[in-house]
């Protein structure tokens, strides 16, 4: 009995210091965004509507939670409330999901990628060389990294380099892809990287549901990742027309109404065959709602002067990137959540 006393006050022991811990950093997080946003949330604010909706820091003032109301704000789907829908529908949170997977993922949704592609741990090394030289220039991805982590560019120069590469890359869950060309009325955003629409998705025996969408550019020349979280800017996009509603925003909530490097101006920005890429996302899903744990899904397109490529598909994807500058959407996609 003195054993389990003494073992329970060490848990709460850890429990009241693990708190502290973490309404410390929590503070240290409160401080930085009111300095950079000059405003004066207070811990005691900020938990108020953490209790209400899960939201972490950056949700509370990406969502600019400062200026709702309690109602306004559980119209935001967080984090917190992502994990739980996906839980209730079976969306299972690993790596190894046909969506989590970029290996798989390219063999399960080969007709939607408008590119070639390599797995070097499937491939001989003359056989991956040859497919190298032929590409010329080609994008080497992990297979289990989000967010745009670990993509670069490499350029074939000699056998002896793409050998080495080879070397580098067999076993370790990589895949070699050919760079795509992006479709003109895209390069006008920024023509040095591939300008890429997240349309988030839920599916249901009788319908593929289209939820939102949002477009990411890089702000910079060089590089080959237009991640929002990679110093990129993101606008949200009208669903039914592809047209962008509102000026960018980065991880820093900064706005800008204007590319930084070509000037075209954000909103009012048509993008390219929405009608294809509508149609895109509905097979895809449809596809995918064949497999086990595939319900909610954020599907990254590019546009190319052949059509619409899918990038890849992503479960359990950001609630940002989503929703900034366009409002919540954690009562639509909880009301599907009950119809699988």
């Amino acid at each position: 009995m003195i054993r389990d006393k003494v073992h329970h006050s060490l848990l709460k022991a850890r429990d009241v210091y693990r708190a502290y811990i973490k309404r410390g950093r929590s503070k240290e997080l409160l401080d930085r965004y009111n300095k950079m946003l000059g405003l004066h949330v207070t811990v005691a604010e900020f938990e108020h509507a953490r209790k209400r909706t899960g939201c972490d820091e950056e949700e509370y003032f990406g969502y600019e939670f400062y200026r709702r109301t309690d109602e306004e704000r559980d119209a935001y789907l967080t984090r917190v409330r992502r994990n739980a829908l996906a839980q209730k529908v079976g969306d299972v949170d690993a790596a190894l999901t046909i969506p989590g997977n970029k290996v798989l993922f390219n063999m399960l949704f080969g007709e939607f990628l408008r590119r070639k592609w390599i797995n070097p741990t499937a491939a001989s090394p003359e056989a991956f060389v040859d497919f190298v030289r032929q590409q010329g220039e080609v994008l080497v991805k992990a297979s289990i990294f989000c967010s745009g982590q670990g993509i670069y560019k490499y350029r074939y120069t000699d056998e002896a380099s793409a050998r080495a590469l080879y070397k580098d890359l067999y076993g370790g869950g990589y895949v070699v892809e050919e760079v795509l060309r992006q479709h003109p009325e895209m390069d006008r955003i920024n023509p040095h990287v591939i300008n890429t629409v997240r349309v988030a998705t839920y599916t249901d025996a009788d319908d593929v549901h289209i939820l939102a969408a949002a477009i990411r550019t890089s702000n910079h020349a060089d590089g080959c990742i237009d991640s929002l979280h990679a110093g990129g800017c993101a606008c949200p996009v009208d669903t039914k027309t592809g047209v962008i509603t509102a000026d960018a925003f980065n991880n820093d909530f900064v706005r800008l109404s204007e590319h930084p490097l070509t000037h075209v101006r954000f909103k009012g920005f048509q993008i390219p065959m929405w009608e294809e890429a509508m149609e895109t996302v509905r097979a895809a899903s449809r596809r995918a709602y064949e497999l086990p744990q595939c319900r909610i899904l954020g599907w990254d397109l590019a546009f190319t002067p052949d059509g619409v490529a899918i990038i890849e598909g992503n479960w359990k994807q950001g609630c940002d990137l989503i929703q900034y500058g366009q409002g919540g959407i954690y009562h639509q996609l909880k009301q599907l959540c009950e119809k699988l």
